[in-house]
């Protein structure tokens, strides 16, 4: 009988250990959590350092755009698209043909033997891929006039970039196109303001990098910390409620910290006393 009584006790007590909420483990195949709240109280106590990294990511890309990048110039030189086939005023079919002969320049202007005379002529130590990059074609809406504008670190080259492809177009496509010849509304002139780079957008750019960046960090590490800090993540993560808690006070601490020293104290003077 007491066999019995023993044998149905074990049994209890480790059906009791198994379904017992004090051994109970997290699954691991639960989805991950993340308490939006509690993720933003930690990113306004760690406000110092976002607005710190903040402040560093501007300082950062605002110095390499200004020490490393070198400043871009810009000089643009204007076409205007000759139709009229007669000497009259220019009625509504000679403004459509002029439009659309416009569009045609912007092709052939930026094709190869443009380019390649422009690079003979300028003695450029380039290629007519690299040349076309530093080339913009721009139509006003509603006009024959084509811009040529040219973009260079050199301000005194875009100038003569733009002045050297007007003139080539004036040789080139009326041969090329069988049409009347455009003529040179505007010489391009040598600019003396930056373009480019524009050290405000840098330093925005690298301010909000440096936010992000830090703000990233701290949620990284947020969300990499298993630490119980609280009764509540007890509560959450193993399904146990506390009893009780104990605070932290530091009032007790330094408290402990005098008796310790009082208790070394009178240890030393008995150790007098008794070698007196």
């Amino acid at each position: 009988m007491n066999q019995t009584t023993q044998r149905s006790t074990r049994e209890t007590f480790r059906q009791g250990e198994q379904t017992s909420p004090l051994t109970r483990l997290p699954v691991e195949s639960e989805e991950m959590e993340i308490d939006l709240v509690d993720l933003a109280y930690v990113l306004f106590d760690k406000i110092h350092y976002i607005i710190l990294s903040f402040l560093i990511g501007a300082l950062l890309l605002s110095a390499y755009s200004f020490f490393l990048i070198k400043p871009t110039y810009t000089s643009t030189s204007k076409l205007y698209v000759v139709s009229a086939s007669k000497d009259s005023v220019v009625d509504i079919s000679d403004l459509n043909l002029g439009t659309s002969l416009t569009s045609d320049y912007s092709q052939l202007m930026l094709s190869y033997p443009v380019l390649d005379q422009i690079i003979d002529e300028l003695d450029l130590d380039m290629s007519s891929d690299r040349l076309a990059k530093m080339i913009s074609l721009t139509n006003p809406a509603q006009t024959r006039i084509l811009n040529i504008t040219v973009t260079s670190t050199d301000a005194q080259l875009a100038c003569d970039i733009a002045n050297t492809m007007a003139e080539v177009a004036v040789r080139y496509l009326p041969v090329t196109m069988s049409t009347s010849a455009p003529n040179i509304a505007q010489v391009a002139r040598v600019s003396t303001i930056k373009a480019g780079p524009s050290y405000t957008r840098f330093t925005l750019i690298g301010a909000l990098l440096g936010a992000v960046i830090a703000i990233g960090i701290i949620t990284l590490l947020y969300l990499m910390d298993d630490t119980i800090h609280t009764s509540e993540d007890m509560e959450k993560y193993f399904g146990i409620v506390p009893l009780t808690t104990i605070p932290e006070n530091d009032t007790l601490n330094s408290s402990s910290a005098s008796e310790k020293k009082k208790r070394r104290k009178r240890g030393g003077k008995k150790r007098k006393g008794a070698a007196s």
